[in-house]
This record gives structure tokens, C-alpha cells and sequence, in this order.
């Protein structure tokens, strides 16, 4: 039989046992998973789940309540000194439970109407704490599962309100964003009846993707409504620059064709004329409120009018390239020149007479540039022979 001390210390550590039971069953029955759980109308696998957690939940309360009335017993054979009768309270199995206080996975729908066991208040509380950890379990799977649904679907839903508004000022319907919203709504739904059910991890990373290609659809008619104005000068610098470009390739395709012999070069195209009527045709689109058509315009356009500056800018370069090698052949023979001056050859004849004969060929109209290079390289190595003869 254990002291009176012992016994006080025993009684002490149950009494404060149950008040922490009071405690955590309290809050379980606060938990915001319990709230949500309780409330809903649920379906699929929460519903099952709920429906064991559940009834767990009733057990537990009847065995909390059988729990508490054994500890206000122990107190009252302390209170008699009956240390007998407490110590076989404490240690041995007095705890009668009936079928209703039993786990569920020992109930029988076909068994006796009454079933009981005895067990000890320790194996009492280990029952209690098993059926608590499962319990809360259930609680916070569905409180989690619901938060971070509603962490994911509420900004997207925010953004599908921004995107509708848009697509509203524009005056056209996105068939992919009310496809978007239903499929949101449908995943909210989900979550309030069913949420340990719902996949978090892929479904809305695909929704947010399919609403940035929707908001960059939007964004794209929004652009050519809004910077309609800007948009169409830019095009017309470029074409500006597209025409300017073309009218020196024809003054150095004048030039060329008259001072180049047989330069191989064809008739430089204008690029403008048709871009220009194209751009005659958008403001009407604007006008018309015809977003999506303008847009199309305005991109192919802009991309239309960049290439065929790149072209046009290419043709003059091609032009007067003819022309900057001949100048480039010119300046390259009177620096040879020079050099066999320097050297002390001005009185050879042999390079004098080569030199007259690519200085010939060169300031000819219209000047053979094959012909040209082919002089001034034989002068060059002229030149070169006669300073390696020396050395």
C-alpha cells in the first residue's frame, strides 16, 4: 500500500493529467478544422475520414468525462485516507467503459447490445491520447489542405476579376478566362466539401500559367489600344528612314551605273510603298474598336517595316560599296606611290608605266573594278620585288 505521501503526489500528477486533457480538448474542439469540418456539407474521402474522426470525438468526450469523475473519486477516498481504495483506483482495472465509450474499430454492428472492458486509468489515457492524435490529425489535414487551396486559388481569382475588367473595357469575351474562373470556382468548391481531395501541387500551377497567357493576350489588344497613337509614329520614322535610305540607293545606283562598268547590281527595290498602304488601313481598326485585328496589324507591321529597313540599308551599303572600292583602289595606288617615291624609285619606269596603267583603269568612267584591282595588285608587287631585290 503507498504512503500518504505517495499517494497525495500520485493524485496530484492525475488531477493535473486531466486538467491538461481539459485543455487540449478544448482547443481540438476550437480548431479551425473543426469549425470547417462541422460546418460543411462534405463529400468523398473528408466525409469519411470526418465521419470516424467524429465519432472518435464523441468517445473521447464520454472518456474524458469518465476520466474526470475518477479523479474527483480519487480525491474523495484522499479526503477519507482510504489509501487502499486509492491505490487500487490508481493502478488497478476499475475503469469501466460500455459500447458507446469503446474505440469504433471494437464495436460490432452485428455483436451483443452491451459490451464492456475494464482497464486501467493509465491504459485509459494511452487510449485517450491515441484517439486525440488521430483525431487532430484529421483536424489539421483539412485545415491545411483548405489554407493552402485558398492561398493559391484567391490570387488567381483576383486576377481573373482584374483580367474580366479588362477584357470588359476592351469589348471582348476570352473564352480561356471563363473557362479559368469556372475551373477555380469548381476547385473552391472542392475544397469546402472535399478538401483533403484536393491537389494543390499541379492544378493551379496550370491555371496560373493558362491566366498569364490570357492576361498577356489582353495585354497585347490593351497595347494597341492605349498606344495606338505612339505605336503608329514609330512606324512612321521607320518608314521614314525605310524611304530616305531608298532614295540614296538610288542616287549611288545613278552614280554606280554611270561610273561602274558592268556592276552586276539589280534595280534597288522600294520597300516603303507597300508598307505605307498598310499603314493607311490601321486607324480604321482603331476606330472600329477591332482590338484583336489591330493588334495583329500593328505587330506585323512594326516587324514588316524593322526587317525591310535592315534590307533597304543593306541595298545602299551593296550601292555604294562599288563606289567605295574604287576610292578604296584610288587611295591604296597613291599610297604605293609614295612609297616607291620614298624609296627612290620615283625615276623606275617599269613602275611608272604600271602605275599609268592602273591610274588608267581606275579614273576611267566608267571604271572596270576587276580590271583595277588586277593593276593596282601588279604594282603592289612590283614594288614589293624591287625592295626584296635590294635587301
Amino acid at each position: 500500500m503507498a504512503s500518504h505521501d505517495e499517494a497525495d503526489r500520485a493524485l496530484r500528477r492525475l488531477s493535473e493529467e486531466s486538467d491538461r486533457m481539459a485543455d487540449a480538448l478544448v482547443a481540438m474542439d476550437s480548431h479551425a478544422g473543426h469549425q470547417l469540418l462541422r460546418n460543411a456539407t462534405l463529400t468523398g474521402v473528408t466525409k469519411r475520414r470526418w465521419d470516424e474522426a467524429s465519432a472518435a470525438m464523441t468517445v473521447l468526450w464520454e472518456q474524458f468525462n469518465l476520466h474526470r469523475r475518477m479523479v474527483e473519486h480519487a480525491k474523495e477516498l484522499m479526503d477519507r485516507r482510504d489509501l487502499g481504495a486509492l491505490g487500487a483506483l490508481l493502478t488497478d482495472p476499475v475503469v469501466e467503459l460500455n459500447a458507446q465509450q469503446l474505440p469504433i474499430d471494437q464495436r460490432s454492428l452485428t455483436g451483443p447490445a452491451v459490451v464492456t472492458e475494464r482497464v486501467t486509468l493509465t491504459e485509459l489515457v494511452e487510449r485517450m491520447k491515441a484517439s486525440y492524435k488521430a483525431i487532430t490529425e484529421v483536424l489539421a489535414a483539412a485545415d491545411t489542405a483548405w489554407t493552402a487551396t485558398v492561398d493559391v486559388i484567391d490570387p488567381l481569382e483576383t486576377e481573373v476579376r482584374s483580367a474580366s475588367t479588362l477584357a470588359a473595357s476592351l469589348g471582348v469575351e476570352d473564352p480561356g478566362l471563363a473557362r479559368i474562373a469556372a475551373e477555380l470556382a469548381r476547385t473552391r468548391q472542392l475544397a469546402l466539401t472535399d478538401p483533403l481531395a484536393v491537389d494543390t501541387a499541379q492544378a493551379p500551377d496550370r491555371l496560373a500559367a493558362d491566366l498569364a497567357d490570357v492576361r498577356a493576350r489582353l495585354a497585347r489588344l490593351a497595347s494597341a489600344k492605349d498606344t495606338f497613337d505612339d505605336r503608329m509614329a514609330r512606324i512612321e520614322a521607320l518608314l521614314g528612314e525605310v524611304e530616305g535610305a531608298y532614295g540614296e540607293t538610288q542616287v549611288a545606283y545613278a552614280t554606280v551605273m554611270q561610273k561602274i562598268a558592268s556592276p552586276g547590281l539589280p534595280q534597288p527595290t522600294d520597300l516603303a510603298g507597300p508598307l505605307r498602304a498598310r499603314l493607311t488601313e490601321l486607324p480604321e481598326l482603331w476606330r472600329a474598336g477591332q482590338w484583336r485585328e489591330l493588334a495583329s496589324g500593328l505587330e506585323g507591321l512594326e516587324r514588316d517595316v524593322t526587317s525591310a529597313l535592315a534590307e533597304a540599308r543593306t541595298q545602299l551599303r551593296t550601292v555604294t560599296g562599288l563606289l567605295d572600292r574604287r576610292l578604296e583602289l584610288r587611295g591604296r595606288l597613291e599610297a604605293y606611290r609614295a612609297k616607291a617615291n620614298r624609296l627612290g624609285h620615283a625615276e623606275d619606269l617599269g613602275l611608272a608605266e604600271l602605275h599609268r596603267i592602273a591610274h588608267g583603269v581606275l579614273y576611267a568612267t566608267p571604271c572596270d573594278l576587276p580590271a583595277a584591282t588586277r593593276a593596282v595588285n601588279r604594282y603592289q608587287q612590283a614594288l614589293q620585288d624591287k625592295r626584296s631585290a635590294a635587301s
